[in-house]
């Protein structure tokens, strides 16, 4: 029995595959340098404001500078990735590549072409780093994270309280708009890219809180930092998003806790309505600010996102060119108003199309599909998985809304939640099947 208990053990340090090379390989210095870099990455991705040469940000130096050690040190990390990914991404290349050549400006599409790949080579890296962390190293860089979101919801409810400190911050982005229409936005330069990143950020809030208690009082104390940027299609992802999410949790057998869950939340969400009514009923340019940038919104947004739909199907049907589209950032140029479409979806039919749509829909499932299989490890294993796989598919859906009325395929936060997601089903899935393994290698689990 002893040697068949050490034998069990056994296996599971010789596990095959990245994720023994990637835990047990690297030296300590090397431990510390992939934590400090993915911290890195947390901390510098609201840093927007601040342009670079070529387009790029902070965020893409650092993650630039740190890539070639990375794939010298991670050259099998492509492995933690479902195979889904790449024929997802394939597919969107090709319908990008084949457009081209018949775009307008092709120029346009190339470097759109380039970015993609920078943006999907930064993901697998990601990804295959975050497999290696231990569960401390994890648990410190969610702490990170989190901290960095709340930092920055601090900076977007002090852009909507002063605006006089909106007007600084948006110097330094070198953006300055009159007062009446501002819209905080944090350090980003778009207040819905800033919206979607407090979005994302109940992600990492979720997963390192101590208990529900404290993710609910902690989430409820973030929302107000994104509601304030007026950004409705981010409300909207969030509320759906934990519709989906506590709905899941109830068809598992979790009633109980999603009605103690929902009583906390209306609790917690009327003090803050009673909160946001006491300050704005005391400084009625509060009360209006907030009604016009969120509320008076809604007609004007809408109605304009339905026109730029409608122009773009047309684009769609004139062309002709159905398989792969007019070419990724053409619409404008075909279209002559200079607009982008607003959604990920048309965006993809009009500039790649079926094709194009097709790599979306699919990478949209293959992300889908990993927080299913964390909800099916937590019923194999509930004290391994916790809830982690209904977070996801919050998170999961929330995206997907939210991208049918903004385009945020490229921004790097969401595919910042998608190799985090991409690295934890990959540990648990692995060490599932290492202790099967294990378990059927004993004498008295092989039956007789």
């Amino acid at each position: 029995m002893t040697r068949a208990l050490r034998d069990h053990r056994n296996s599971h340090r010789s596990l095959p595959g990245p994720l023994y090379r990637l835990s047990a390989g690297p030296s300590s210095l090397f431990q510390y340098f992939k934590v400090i870099w993915l911290m890195g990455v947390v901390i510098l991705l609201p840093m927007d404001f601040i342009k670079l040469p070529l387009n790029t940000t902070p965020v893409d130096v650092w993650i630039l500078l740190a890539l070639p050690t990375v794939w010298l040190l991670f050259g099998h990390g492509i492995q933690s990735v479902s195979l889904g990914y790449l024929v997802a991404m394939w597919l969107i290349l090709l319908a990008s590549f084949i457009s081209i050549f018949v775009a307008l400006a092709p120029m346009n599409s190339f470097i759109v072409i380039l970015k993609e790949v920078y943006v999907f080579v930064w993901f697998f890296t990601i990804a295959a780093v975050m497999c290696a962390l231990n569960a401390r190293d994890r648990r410190r860089l969610l702490v990170v994270w989190c901290g960095a979101v709340f930092m920055h919801g601090v900076i977007i409810i002090a852009q909507f309280l002063s605006p006089g400190f909106w007007r600084f911050t948006a110097s330094l982005a070198g953006s300055v708009k009159e007062f009446e229409i501002y819209r905080p936005s944090g350090l980003f330069v778009n207040a819905n890219s800033a919206a979607l990143f407090q979005l994302l950020g109940f992600v990492p809030l979720m997963l390192v809180s101590p208990s529900p208690r404290a993710a609910v009082t902690l989430g409820m104390l973030l929302l107000p930092s994104m509601l304030v940027t007026g950004s409705m299609g981010a409300a909207l992802a969030l509320v759906t998003g934990v519709a989906v999410a506590m709905a899941a949790l109830a068809l598992n057998g979790h009633m109980g806790r999603v009605v103690v869950a929902g009583l906390q939340l209306v609790v917690i969400s009327a003090l803050l309505v009673g909160l946001l009514y006491y300050v704005t009923s005391h400084n009625a340019r509060y009360q209006v600010h907030f009604e016009r940038i969120f509320l008076g919104r809604a007609e004007r947004s809408s109605g304009g996102r339905f026109d730029l739909w409608q122009r773009g199907f047309d684009v769609f049907l004139y062309h002709g060119a159905f398989l792969w589209g007019v070419g990724p950032e053409n619409f404008r140029e075909v279209d002559g108003h200079g607009n982008q479409l607003h959604s990920d979806f048309m965006a993809f039919l009009v500039e790649r199309g079926l094709l194009g749509v097709l790599g979306l829909v699919l990478l949209a499932g293959v992300a889908l599909g990993r927080s299913a299989s964390l909800i099916w490890m937590y019923h194999k294993h509930p004290d391994r998985a916790g809830l982690a796989g209904f977070i996801f598919l919050g998170a999961m859906v929330a995206a997907l809304v939210e991208s049918l009325t903004h385009q945020v395929f490229h921004f790097r936060e969401l595919w910042l939640v998608l190799a985090l997601q991409e690295a934890m089903a990959f540990r648990m899935l692995r060490a599932g099947h290492g202790a099967e393994r294990g378990r059927q290698s004993l004498p008295f689990n092989r039956g007789s």
